[in-house]
């Protein structure tokens, strides 16, 4: 049994059009009919809410997988029959285990945010890792490229569930990624197999920490960019000069890499509109126990920080020594509203 949650978007096609004329038993599927008001759920992968009725619905009905698609279908994520949710870094892990024993040793692509613990889950399966710059057409560009200078690229996709693949030629298509885990599922059950899909990232170890700030541009819009440009670069120039003791850039030519990672001989620049760099962070008690990656937001005039740590208090230290150690040794009070920043440190949340 498949359950399918459209979220009332396109995705209600699946299961009438696809799942059902092939014989699977979708019956329990969710907001299959098309409205753009989305009286429901936002439908997203990333949305909790879709997730967790998904989830729901998979464990009311003993359902073996759940499938939660966004409103034109080019991203998608999945809900395992033991009511796990499998999206971001832990759908690129299960579409990775997928792909590499059909293409052992292939490259995947990724956008910079995904966790340390993912490199080491690509790489313990003999594949390579290639982390690039945020936003799904960058990291799909990024696979086209790497096959036409010979390096066998099967899987891009980015933590937002926007996923490519080779064989598809390279089209950004949640419902064609769902067919793969699909099949997958089909197979381990003839193979007598009832662990689930879910088995194939039980290994993939999950950051401790994970968050995401932003802060907002103080300058007139037309003038926002340029000026987050000049925030990243300074950020840049502070790392390099080794102002912030334990931080050192991630980068070889454009790709972030870390051990096992691809590294990428390609020495073009990040273009203006995409500015992004990413740190590893490390102590001596720890070692390298987390990251923080900075980039100004394509679309509104603000610049995003994640960071991710593998140690307790690991994310709050990182914003510490943002905060003190860049942001207000540098002056960019004048330029930011790092409000959000303050917020979390004092209460070691976001809300």
């Amino acid at each position: 049994m498949i359950i399918v949650n459209a979220g009332n978007g396109s995705g209600g096609f699946f299961t009438y059009q696809v799942l059902d004329k092939l014989g699977a038993d979708t019956f329990g599927s969710l907001n299959l009919k098309p409205d753009g008001m989305f009286p429901n759920h936002i439908p997203n992968p990333e949305d909790k809410v879709a997730m967790a009725v998904t989830r729901t619905a998979v464990l009311e009905n003993t359902a073996d997988l759940g499938i939660v698609f966004d409103t034109d279908v080019d991203r998608s994520g999945v809900v395992d029959k033991d009511g796990n949710p499998i999206n971001g870094d832990k759908l690129i892990a299960l579409m990775a285990s997928i792909v590499l024993k059909e293409h052992p040793g292939s490259t995947i692509v990724t956008d910079a945010r995904t966790s340390l613990a993912l490199t080491k889950f690509i790489t313990d399966r003999g594949g390579q890792h290639c982390l690039y710059r945020v936003g799904y057409r960058n990291v799909i560009d990024k696979g086209v490229q790497l096959n036409q200078d010979g390096i066998d690229t099967q899987l891009m996709m980015e933590t937002s569930g926007h996923g490519a693949l080779k064989e598809n030629y390279f089209l950004d298509d949640g419902a064609y990624m769902v067919v793969k885990i699909i099949i997958e599922m089909v197979r381990m059950k003839l193979e007598g197999s009832d662990e689930g899909i879910g088995s194939l990232i039980k290994d993939l170890e999950e950051p401790l920490e994970s968050v995401e700030l932003r802060m907002n541009i103080l300058s007139e819009s037309k003038r926002a960019k340029a000026e987050a440009i000049l925030i990243i670069e300074t950020f840049k120039s502070y790392i390099e000069e080794g102002r912030l003791v334990g931080w050192e850039l991630d980068a070889c030519g454009d790709c972030w890499v870390s051990d096992g990672c691809l590294v990428d001989s390609n020495d073009t620049p990040a273009p203006v509109d995409a500015q992004m760099y990413r740190t590893k962070v490390s102590s001596e008690e720890d070692g390298q126990y987390g990251w923080i990656h900075i980039r100004q937001s394509i679309h509104n005039p603000n610049i995003a920080i994640n960071m991710q740590s593998t140690v307790p208090g690991g994310c709050l230290l990182m914003a510490r020594v943002f905060l003190d150690k860049f942001l207000i040794a540098s002056g960019m009070e004048r330029a930011l509203d790092f409000s959000q920043i303050e917020n979390y440190i004092k209460s070691g949340n976001i809300s």
